[in-house]
């Protein structure tokens, strides 16, 4: 016969044991907290997204880590500040906690967006000091300018005609890399030739009157990831074009890009760590939402490469960094 004393033991074994369920497989008694979920928009320049594979893996990784939730926006008119800046005034009514921005337009653009912002603002490849904004993830294109010019001086004589071909100086980076690209040119003993891009012929009208002159040893550097593809592409697809070039040069680090380099179409490249970039500009704005200081401005690195460093472990892990 089971006792009193039993009895009671068995009940309080019993409660514990209903204790102990509910708080391994419930929030009855103990609530799990809640991760906070931190809405970021990123608002590029462009109209695509192609000059962003590396950096927006690196933004996924960040997102991971840091509990984001990331919008990214293209622009339908790349290049467009007044576009961009609608943009921004949509994502703040529609929730962001952060923006992340890289300016459409000149050095007055950074302004604008920062005098826009009503939440954290980080700013991404822009060389103002951009006071007002949480952070500054950029890297030295001036300094990208003066290498490549340099580079070219070493491995081409003065005197060698050297063509320069943008898709627009309107973006401040690719002014600011033209500017110094051009002035070391100068510096170096050469007379460099710009060519906006006008139309969809633009640099087939240079290349095919180049041709038509006889030249062979022409130099050909890129200021943007497009108009390096685009011109390789125009090489390799035609002799006579090719055969008038010695050397193609650009910045960017796109796979197609990647891949003229490996074929030896495209000589040199600059490149920087755009993995980080976008990685480094998450955590910032993750950490503006959450009322925490970040590091005000992070400046990347940036590298000169051939074909030959594309195998290297420092370089393939910067260009082919894995999801």
């Amino acid at each position: 016969m089971i006792t009193r004393k039993e009895k009671i033991l068995w009940i309080l074994l019993g409660a514990a044991l209903v204790v102990l369920f509910l708080l391994s497989s419930t929030d009855l008694i103990i609530k799990e907290e809640e991760r906070k979920i931190y809405p970021i928009s990123v608002i590029v320049e462009d109209a695509d997204d192609a000059n962003y594979v590396n950096f927006r893996k690196g933004m996924d990784q960040a997102a991971i880590e840091q509990n984001a939730d990331v919008s990214f926006i293209t622009l339908y008119e790349a290049g467009s500040t007044k576009q961009q800046l609608s943009l921004v005034d949509r994502e703040q009514q529609d929730g962001a906690a952060a923006l992340v921005v890289a300016p459409a337009g000149g050095k007055d653009a950074a302004s604008a967006i920062i005098s826009r912002a009503s939440v954290p603002l980080v700013m991404a490849w822009t060389s103002e000091n951009a006071a007002g904004a949480a952070g500054v993830v950029t890297t030295d294109f001036g300094q990208m300018g003066r290498t490549l010019a340099s580079r070219i001086g070493e491995d081409w004589a003065n005197g060698v005609p050297v063509y320069l071909f943008a898709r627009s100086l309107e973006n401040e980076s690719d002014a600011e890399f033209y500017a110094a690209l051009a002035g070391k040119l100068e510096e170096e003993g050469f007379y460099p030739r710009l060519t906006v891009r006008k139309n969809a012929e633009s640099y087939r009208d240079v290349l095919d009157g180049l041709a038509a002159q006889g030249v062979r040893r022409a130099v050909v550097a890129a200021l943007d990831p497009e108009s390096l593809e685009e011109t390789a592409s125009l090489l390799e697809a035609e002799d006579s074009l090719s055969a008038c070039v010695g050397a193609l040069y650009g910045r960017g680090s796109t796979l197609s890009v990647l891949n003229g380099l490996d074929r030896g179409t495209i000589r040199g490249i600059c490149v920087t760590d755009e993995f980080s970039a976008g990685y480094l500009s998450i955590w910032q704005a993750v950490e503006a939402a959450k009322g925490r200081p970040a590091k005000e401005r992070v400046v990347l690195e940036n590298y000169y490469i051939e074909k030959e460093d594309l195998r290297t472990s420092k370089y393939e892990k910067m260009l082919y960094p894995i999801e």
